[in-house]
């Protein structure tokens, strides 16, 4: 057997295991769900005093079962942007639930604003063949844009919106909602900069 047989066993072998790992936290995640009306229950009949340190375990325990559900996103669709979303889960649980000072909260917001920073700025959507569609960029080159798709748009040179902008006849007019076609794909004009295009939406025809 040749280097790429065995990878492509390899892969195929991590991809069963990823699968039986998303059966183990799902399952969790399910057996774990009475536990919840539990905490309810101890919320309605505890004192005043007690219940706040009871909602807060509550809270904790609802946000790690969607932190759980995220990581197991993620391992299906392979997706970096889900990284973003279970990080800031993560600093979603850690300010709410243990965050005591002002300190910890400044701190927990300047990270949850970096990491949306990170999603808008420095993160493309992939299309996946089960979603179909994807959000770029209108400066985002035709090359960069080929890594994420299903298949290739057929030209391969300029950016993206000069694509676009190829496609449009003279009637079109460069605002929001304006769709486009080609042979593979239909692009509609998300928002609109300063008489340009900025974000355009790419979605697989069927």
């Amino acid at each position: 057997m040749n280097r790429k047989s065995n990878v492509l066993i390899l892969n195929k072998l991590l991809y069963v295991l990823e699968l039986v790992m998303c059966g183990v936290i799902i399952l969790g995640i399910v057996m774990s769900i009475p536990d919840l009306f539990k905490y309810m229950l101890a919320i309605v009949n505890s004192s005043k005093d007690s219940s706040y340190q009871l909602f807060q375990n509550f809270l904790s325990h609802v946000l790690l079962m969607v932190i759980g559900l995220e990581f197991v996103a993620m391992l299906i669709a392979h997706e970096e942007f889900q990284i973003i979303y279970i990080m800031v889960m993560v600093v979603a649980r850690k300010m709410l639930v243990y965050g005591d000072t002002t300190t910890d909260l400044f701190i927990g917001v300047a990270g949850i604003a970096v990491l949306f920073i990170v999603r808008k700025y420095f993160m493309m959507h992939k299309i996946l063949s089960n979603a179909g569609v994807g959000i770029f960029e209108a400066s985002t080159t035709l090359k960069d844009v080929n890594i994420h798709l299903v298949e290739d748009i057929p030209a391969s040179e300029g950016t993206l919106g000069d694509y676009v902008f190829s496609l449009m006849e003279e009637n079109d007019a460069v605002e929001p909602g304006t769709v486009v076609e080609d042979e593979l794909y239909a692009y509609q004009i998300e928002t609109v900069e300063e008489g340009g295009m900025r974000l355009i939406a790419v979605e697989k025809k069927k």
